[in-house]
């Protein structure tokens, strides 16, 4: 990123008020060691904007929510500390951070600490999103904050990034700019589909081409599952009778469409635990999501996602 430089500055002001044109309003404060010297450097793109920052000492920043992006932060040199929501990890050059635009974060870059930061703009990324999934969103996109590069597919994927700041570094732009839209979209689906998010569970049915009438249904289930649905209103929203719907769910998804039902409450179960901070009663969920047998639907869960649901609510309190 030698090539866009936004700023250098051994003034904590300034460097706190250039960086947060970029990002948004923060805390910055020397809090240790080293030499302060902040640096930034910036190539924006469409969905994504890459950088550098360092700033030499040991710094405090406290951004609170970010509220209008996500923000992924790779140490290429040093560690730093992190806070996000409530729970706090270290990231090296083995593992980054992902802060989600809607937790609190708090964060030390110990003294020597650089990272190349991705900058992903919130409502771009949503909307990305719903169309990858073909679906709308019932919430806030919320991912674990660690990225762990010892897992071999998400190396691959730290592979794919810093190929794309190298290439922003490159002296052919006019060749950056074109490929840099399929760049990003490479990147950011690969991280929906390998870093643990509250929409895995809705990419985890294969979106393989299905007869029209399936996916007539499809839509009806995810539309109505707050509803008490019926087989008989399944099909007269496909278009076919309730046998010819069963025999092509079957040939399409390997299940029929009562099982597809459930499965899409189930899953709409583990998004609103995975999105509430903790702060979720795990019965009343169940229940506002048609599950009355609160035994069977835990394992019903558990067998679906591989862990209970009060698991699933107390990690997300962390």
């Amino acid at each position: 990123m030698s090539s866009h430089v936004l700023f250098q500055s051994d003034d904590l002001d300034c460097a706190r008020e250039k960086v947060a044109r970029k990002f948004c309003n923060h805390r910055l404060e020397v809090v240790g060691g080293g030499q302060f010297r902040a640096a930034h450097h910036h190539q924006p793109g469409r969905l994504i904007s890459l950088n550098y920052i360092s700033y030499g000492a040991d710094v405090l920043i406290d951004p609170g929510a970010l509220e209008t992006f996500y923000l992924i932060q790779l140490p290429i040199s040093g560690c730093a500390t992190i806070k996000h929501n409530r729970r706090e990890f270290l990231t090296d050059g083995e593992t980054a951070s992902l802060l989600n635009a809607d937790r609190e974060t708090t964060m030390r870059w110990w003294a020597g600490c650089e990272q190349v930061l991705v900058q992903i703009h919130k409502a771009s990324f949503m909307d990305f999103a719903e169309q990858l999934c073909e679906r709308s969103l019932p919430g806030p996109l919320v991912f674990d904050p660690v990225i762990d590069f010892t897992r071999p597919e998400l190396s691959a994927w730290r592979y794919l990034v810093n190929a794309m700041f190298r290439a922003a570094d490159a002296r052919e732009q006019k060749a950056f700019s074109l490929c840099a839209a399929f760049n990003e979209q490479r990147i950011l689906e690969a991280l929906l589909r390998l870093q643990p998010n509250n929409l895995s569970p809705f990419f985890d049915r294969p979106q393989e081409a299905a007869p029209r009438q399936v996916k007539r249904a499809d839509d009806f289930i995810r539309a109505n599952a707050h509803r008490p649905v019926t087989l008989t209103e399944i099909a007269a929203a496909s278009g076919v009778g309730a046998r010819a719907l069963q025999l092509a769910y079957k040939r399409a998804h390997g299940m029929s469409p009562m099982h597809a039902l459930t499965h899409e409450r189930l899953c709409r179960v583990r998004f609103d635990l995975e999105n509430a901070q903790g702060d979720v009663s795990v019965t009343e969920t169940a229940l506002r999501w048609g599950f009355t047998h609160l035994g069977r639907f835990a394992a019903d869960y558990r067998k679906t996602f591989g862990e209970r649901p009060s698991d699933t609510a107390r990690r997300a309190a962390y």
